[in-house]
């Protein structure tokens, strides 16, 4: 035993007191003041490692992972045999992505557990990630040689063959594990993968119940209904996944991760099924704030904003400190037209996350179409100016709304460079493609562009009855008429037409010499002017008395 490891053995009183203190301060969710102690600990105690080792998690968990590798590396140089501490550090060797040190640290952790098949396991994982399948299966060898056999080493090998094209190998090497009744889980699931990848369908069925009664591990039915969606079986993959979701010995991190999937996967399973496993939840972890996400996306798809909303503002009672949450709170508000309250939980939310982009722009977002031009401009500008670190599908989405903002304010120069911006950053910005090219035929310019942009439109989003009136009123401007309705046409074949749909409509046809066909279309698009504000009423009735088309 070495010195440090010596004194490890019995930490004073006061040592334990500080560590205790420091949990209550993190429970209280003064961090910083934690930070501090543990500072002044390790400075008291350079010779224990809990310090370091708590230091390195509260990095960790803040998401600096930098900054807790060299406490973690600290914590094991002076407690080497820790598998806690190593298994800290080896996790942060992951989310790094470095695999050598994840190896280099596996085999440190050998020369004091020569014959541990779960460090074997793990270092033969990953050889074989970082596509070193060979020396993974060499490992294996070693490891069979030295200890005999081992289902969990099987399993591992088994996964390798598997990645590796060798199904037949695979499943004769799990099954003799599963004629033995072995009580590891994953020799079932992955023989179950297996034989269903070989066709035999029943039998994998056979061997995931098998193994349920032998091993009485839930987790199988999680892996029983990825068999019965792969087999296109969805009311038998819901009867396991409720299973699942019922059972006590799957911790709640499991089934987040696999609602996490099931939710976001629009093949698996129906809604009310969802929201069936997402009530499951709720119930069974009702303080839980993410729950109440799932069972209220759910509800949003199904159109149900009402109790949607209901639910994220229970989440957000929980839990405030959800920026996507008070993200969909405002979206659901604003898809039924309660700007009011979208306007206050967007100030609210800010107050929780004071630079957060894309709140700022759901906010004035909220004020524009509460026709707020001032608080919109003001908030989309500070979405822009907190913008630095967010991708280029956001700024191009911040540009795009500042784009029509402006064009609403008549800054015409800035909007249309608004627009080039959001296209520049992100060119399946469908909505920025469209307005400026609608924009620029209004004024006649740049017709060729134009067109191009707005055929680029239309195909990123093909059922859009506005996109397609704007290809067909650019081509209009170019003189294009026949090729324009077409496109008009089109655009017909949708919802109820707008009143600017019809009279853009009448004009093509009035183009077109169709001029008892045209008149017809105006005299429609006069009957709902009075819902659409952008247009001209005195020029629509000039156009239908004169029955000529009228710029």
């Amino acid at each position: 035993m070495t010195k440090s490891e010596a004194q490890q053995a019995t930490p004073d009183s006061a040592y334990q007191q500080k560590l205790i203190e420091f949990q209550q301060l993190l429970q209280a969710g003064q961090v910083n003041e934690g930070a501090e102690l543990l500072d002044n600990l390790i400075q008291e105690y350079p010779e224990y490692s809990e310090a370091y080792y708590a230091k390195s998690l509260l990095y960790a968990q803040m998401g600096d992972v930098e900054g807790s590798l060299p406490f973690a590396q600290q914590a094991i140089r002076l407690k080497p045999k820790d598998l806690t501490y190593n298994n800290h550090l080896l996790g942060i060797y992951k989310t790094m992505g470095d695999g050598e040190a994840i190896v280099r640290t596996l085999n440190e952790l050998l020369q004091y557990y020569p014959n541990n098949p779960v460090i074997l396991r793990e270092k033969m994982l990953m050889l074989h990630a970082s596509d070193k399948s060979e020396e993974a299966l060499a490992v294996y060898d070693e490891a069979i040689e030295a200890i005999g056999d081992s289902d969990t080493l099987d399993v591992v090998k088994a996964e390798v063959l598997i990645d590796m094209g060798k199904l037949k190998e695979a499943r004769t090497l799990l099954q003799k594990w599963y004629h033995e009744r072995s009580p590891i889980r994953e020799v079932y699931g992955t023989l179950a993968f297996v034989n269903n990848n070989l066709g035999q369908g029943k039998q994998s069925i056979q061997v995931l119940e098998d193994g349920l009664t032998f091993t009485k591990n839930d987790f199988l039915y999680f892996d029983l209904a990825d068999i019965y969606n792969n087999q296109k079986k969805p009311q038998r993959a819901y009867a396991a996944l409720q299973e699942a979701f019922r059972s006590e010995s799957i911790p709640y991190p499991e089934k987040h991760r696999v609602m996490t999937q099931i939710a976001a996967s629009p093949d698996m399973l129906t809604l009310p099924q969802k929201q069936d496993l997402a009530n499951m939840l709720v119930l069974k972890y009702p303080r839980i704030a993410e729950n109440y996400n799932f069972k209220a996306d759910i509800l949003w798809q199904s159109q149900n904003l009402a109790e949607a909303k209901s639910l994220y503002l229970t989440s957000l009672g929980i839990n405030p400190r959800q920026a996507d949450t008070w993200r969909k709170l405002m979206n659901v508000e604003m898809a039924a037209n309660q700007l009011s309250e979208s306007i206050m939980h967007g100030q609210e939310a800010l107050i929780h996350f004071p630079d957060n982009a894309i709140l700022f722009y759901f906010t004035g977002v909220a004020y524009f179409m509460n026709n707020d031009t001032t608080a919109a401009r003001e908030y989309l500008e500070a979405a822009l100016d907190n913008s630095a670190n967010e991708n280029d599908y956001v700024k191009s989405m911040i540009y795009g709304s500042l784009g029509d903002l402006y064009h609403s304010l008549d800054m015409i120069k800035v909007s249309d460079a608004a627009y080039q911006e959001a296209i520049a950053l992100d060119s399946t910005n469908a909505s920025a493609l469209n307005n400026l090219a609608y924009y620029w035929s209004i004024r006649k310019e740049n017709l060729d562009q134009a067109a191009a942009y707005a055929k680029q439109a239309t195909e990123l989003e093909p059922t859009s009855n506005t996109f397609m009136d704007t290809y067909a009123w650019v081509l209009f401007q170019q003189g294009n008429y026949q090729e324009a309705q077409v496109w008009i046409e089109k655009a017909m074949k949708g919802e109820k037409p707008s009143a600017v749909l019809l009279e853009h409509h009448g004009d093509i046809l009035a183009k077109l010499g169709k001029t008892k066909n045209a008149v017809a279309q105006w005299q429609k698009a006069l009957n709902l002017a009075h819902e659409d504000k952008s247009v001209d009423v005195d020029k629509l009735k000039e156009k239908i008395r004169e029955k000529k088309f009228i710029d």
